[in-house]
């Protein structure tokens, strides 16, 4: 069982997650914490769809137009 700072921990990185995903024009900088975050939820949750996966690399900014 979780303990309750674990708890709070985990939904923490999920409005993080949230948040970062409502930024419209992320920058580089933005983009690559978005994926840090993404692969704590990933590890924090163990979930069976990366436990194989290798996220590597930093993102890369969307070209404006």
């Amino acid at each position: 069982m979780a303990t309750k700072e674990e708890l709070q921990e985990r939904a923490q990185l999920v409005r993080i997650h949230e948040a970062n995903c409502n930024i419209e024009h992320p920058t580089q900088e933005e983009l690559n914490y978005r994926m840090a975050i993404m692969k704590k939820l990933a590890q924090v949750y163990s979930l069976k769809e990366l436990r194989t996966a290798q996220i590597t690399g930093a993102a890369q900014a969307a070209k404006k137009q």
